[in-house]
């Protein structure tokens, strides 16, 4: 039969079992359960032909989950294996997706005993003012020493009027411009 099973994880629970398709068959529906038990979306679009590495690719889809509380600290990664057969990758590439989320803090690599999720800051807000210029940006090696980011992680870079240009990690901060009433103390 075409296509194959992909785990889900969901911590120390028992996994759940999901239909991934291939090339464009359609999918066996899941459980209410099995929905709710599977943390991440194995088989989530990784393109060979957008121009950024698949490593990138594969470590931001991680990244948002783990951000957005999908993967919460303490949960298992999947294997280096699970990731490459999941996103149809090479098995290098699941694996320097995972060392740059360990470079990164996000996870924590143990042999042994596996893949964590780290515990990690929450997201920070920014406050710019109105008539500032924000920009997205992959930084420099010296931007993104200063400011601190992972690997393929963009910059957001803003520039408000009379001021030098500030630099943020965009997995970590959101911006917040006041509405034009909010800043006129309306």
């Amino acid at each position: 039969m075409p296509g194959e099973y992909a785990r889900g994880y969901a911590g120390g629970r028992a996994p759940a079992l999901s239909w991934r398709p291939r090339r464009g068959l359609l999918c066996l529906p899941l459980l209410p359960e099995e929905r709710a038990a599977l943390l991440y979306a194995p088989g989530m679009p990784v393109e060979p032909a957008s121009g950024w590495p698949l490593s990138a690719q594969l470590a931001q889809l991680l990244r948002d989950l783990i951000r957005s509380g999908q993967l919460a600290p303490g949960d298992r990664v999947p294997s280096e294996t699970d990731l490459a057969r999941e996103h149809d990758v090479s098995r290098d590439t699941a694996q320097r997706t995972l060392a740059v989320l360990a470079e990164e803090g996000l996870i924590i690599r143990r042999r042994g005993v596996g893949t964590i999720v780290a515990e990690t800051e929450p997201l920070r807000e920014v406050q710019a003012q109105p008539g500032a210029r924000i920009t997205a940006r992959l930084p420099s090696a010296a931007e993104r020493e200063l400011a601190e980011a992972g690997r393929w992680v963009p910059l957001l870079a803003v520039a408000s009027p009379g001021w030098p240009e500030q630099l943020y990690p965009a997995d970590r901060v959101i911006v917040v411009v006041p509405a034009a009433g909010e800043a006129a103390g309306e």
